[in-house]
């Protein structure tokens, strides 16, 4: 005889289920309580939906000759440029870029020296278009700022930031230009959307968290001042889902929380110090929990979890209590720690220390692909495109690959 179908329980009927006495409870107690059952309620939900992703990886594993389950079965190289400058290549970026009255993606990439645009021609060929040239300071990163067109914005500097400037070309002439926004001793910086910059600069004494609104020249129309947190910031980011808000992680193993509208420094929750300077990289707010995606650049390795990289968390912005989701280690048999990185919604990519780079899907907490250093060359830097599903990887000598990711 067929046994009846399991009854599905509600949440109050699971949290009898496992509690069936009455319990006088602590206050702090029964707040983590709500905290953990909304957790498991949303990554039940997320189990849900990825269960035909999950089987659909599975059959694609299995299809593969043995050894080869993680090489790249979801990369696609589909483009490559040279970039000869002669120095360092150091980073790379994807933006829209408007000609004509046709807007169109286009690549930067960023040399100790140079900074170039390419636009694509048939067959995913590139073409150079505008370069800026540096002579004093030379160029650390590009910083890509969601909403804006026709503008570059880069930090410069040696160990450190010493200045930001955005690249941008005349409408007169078509000439390069350059406008110095800020200058100093800059911690962090990040592009922000609906055209905005936000910056930590000085020394704890007389730190400044600054937010800037670009103007149409380039330069910025308005600006406005965060309470300081206090501790050195090493990274900002703002929260998807949850307007107006900004979290910096900082060297004391703290997440700090801004309301951008009021500048109040609304929370400092502290994180789980069993990895120490861990990087925030993006938040995400959902059923009132807020999810956050870490970086663990001085992480050892364990014989029990392997090297970890990305670390998801869930944490509820009222209490502080926070907990970990999903950690997301090396595969076995691949060595080094994390070098530097990017996060796209749930998909996270990571140039490690031994030279190869690697995807994880942070939902799964797997790493779904590999990719070996092409031609004896390490790689340097990785991208998400911030206009299309492609990943952006970088060697020091100026080549750059364009992957398709599916």
């Amino acid at each position: 005889m067929e046994e009846p179908p399991e009854k599905l329980l509600s949440s109050e009927e699971r949290k009898k289920a496992l509690y069936p006495f009455p319990l006088t409870l602590p206050s702090t107690c029964s707040v983590f309580l709500v905290f953990f059952f909304q957790l498991k309620e949303k990554l039940d939900f997320l189990k849900k939906e990825y269960r035909k992703k999950l089987a659909r990886l599975e059959i694609e594993v299995a299809d593969l000759p043995a050894g080869d389950s993680l090489k790249s079965i979801n990369l696609q190289l589909v483009s490559q440029l040279k970039n000869p400058s002669g120095s360092c290549s150091v980073d790379v970026s994807a933006m829209w870029w408007e000609q004509a009255g046709f807007k169109e993606p286009c690549i930067v990439t960023a040399c100790e020296y140079v900074v170039s645009l390419w636009k694509t021609l048939d067959s995913w060929q590139w073409k150079k278009i505008y370069t800026w040239h540096f002579t004093e300071v030379p160029v650390l990163q590009i910083v890509p700022v969601p909403d804006v067109c026709n503008l570059v914005c880069i930090a410069l500097g040696n160990l450190e930031i010493r200045e930001i400037r955005t690249l941008l070309c005349s409408s007169d002439d078509e000439s390069e230009k350059q406008v110095l926004l800020k200058s100093g001793n800059i911690k962090a910086v990040l592009g922000l959307t609906e055209r905005r910059l936000v910056s930590s600069s000085g020394t704890l004494c007389d730190q400044q968290v600054e937010i800037m609104t670009f103007a149409e020249d380039g330069g910025s129309k308005e600006k406005q001042f965060l309470m300081p947190a206090e501790e050195t910031i090493l990274t900002f980011a703002e929260v998807q889902g949850m307007q107006e808000a900004l979290l910096g992680t900082t060297i004391m193993n703290n997440i700090v929380m801004w309301n951008l509208k009021t500048g109040q420094l609304l929370k400092k929750i502290h994180i789980d110090d069993s990895y120490q300077t861990s990087v925030c990289h993006k938040a995400y707010s959902e059923m009132g929990l807020m999810f956050v995606v870490l970086s663990h650049p001085c992480a050892k390795e364990s014989d029990s979890l392997g090297s970890p990289v990305f670390q998801l968390i869930a944490m509820n912005p009222k209490t502080t209590l926070n907990v970990g989701v999903t950690l997301c280690c090396l595969p076995q048999g691949q060595a080094g720690r994390f070098l530097e990185g990017d996060v796209k919604d749930h998909h996270a990519a990571a140039v490690l220390t031994s030279g190869t780079i690697a995807i994880w899907d942070l939902l799964l907490g797997d790493c779904t692909a590999l990719l070996p250093p092409v031609s004896d060359q390490n790689w340097s830097f990785v991208k998400w495109s911030g206009t299309d599903s492609h990943l952006l990887a970088g060697q020091k000598d100026g080549n750059i690959f364009v992957y398709r990711y599916s």
